[in-house]
């Protein structure tokens, strides 16, 4: 399948079982949570996030967690190892990198470095509403971070994550904690949270892409190439979207810094 991804053509293959799709918008039936914002036709907005002083701490501390992570799998770093040097500290070492990517991939809320009610109140401004970062799906109050390598197969496929039923009805955010630039931050689709099922061919379960099996499934293809966009938001920035949007799908083409990033999900209070 081809996309283009800020106008470059980029190949990528995706493998499992081919799903048709509904001619059905999915937001069409759900909670749509960025309904009468400035940013709703779009499904993304880039702004500024917390104040300086916990902008800060938010970021240092997400970096700590890195190199905890980091110790907890037998790579000791020292306290003021660049978390965007990650790729040097593990190498190719897959088991590794996997082992780490065990512990950042779901922490609870005590371990965010600032009060939750920080972000929420944050986010519900951008939203126009009170928001909580609570899944009434199954009583999850969690974030993760994402941890992708240059030149390594760590990105996940371009996907909507409400292909997972656990996903409705929130919005996510994106904050950037190390390496994340014009080259590496996240991809998506503008205006692809109201396409319709059938305007784009997904997988039937989890997709395998690069060889890598995941949970969600993904863009298999489609009858015109994809135009994704990577927004960046600078450090002091959020970037808040729709997860009904068609995002991910991109490596990250930065030469020698690894992207960490702050993602999160919030539901209406």
């Amino acid at each position: 399948m081809k996309v283009s991804v800020n106008q470059h053509l980029v190949t990528y293959q995706i493998e499992g079982e081919r799903n048709p799709g509904e001619n059905r918008v999915l937001l069409a039936s759900s909670v749509d949570l960025t309904a009468g914002t400035t940013w709703a036709n779009t499904g993304y907005v880039v702004a500024p996030f917390l104040a300086p002083a916990e902008q800060q701490q938010l970021q240092e501390g997400l970096a700590e967690l890195v190199r905890e992570a980091l110790r907890s799998a037998g790579v000791p770093v020292a306290a003021d190892f660049p978390v965007s040097e990650y790729h040097r500290a593990v190498g190719d070492d897959q088991a590794r990198h996997l082992a780490v990517v065990n512990t950042t991939k779901e922490y609870t809320l005590d371990h965010l470095p600032v009060p939750t009610a920080l972000l929420e109140a944050r986010v519900g401004e951008l939203c126009g509403r009170p928001v909580q970062a609570y899944n009434p799906f199954d009583d999850a109050r969690i974030f993760h971070l994402r941890i992708v390598r240059p030149g390594r197969s760590d990105n996940n496929p371009l996907h909507r994550d409400v292909w997972l039923p656990d996903y409705d009805n929130c919005v996510n955010i994106y904050v950037p904690v190390a390496g994340s630039t014009a080259d590496s931050s996240l991809t998506l689709i503008p205006g692809s949270h109201w396409w319709p099922e059938n305007q784009t061919e997904r997988t039937q379960q989890g997709a395998v892409y690069n060889g890598i099996t995941y949970t969600v499934p993904g863009v298999k293809g489609a009858p015109e190439p994809l135009e994704l966009i990577r927004p960046n938001p600078e450090t002091k920035e959020v970037l808040l979207f729709s997860p009904y949007l068609l995002h991910g799908g991109a490596v990250n083409l930065n030469e020698a810094a690894t992207r960490i990033s702050l993602e999160m999900r919030f539901w209406q209070a």
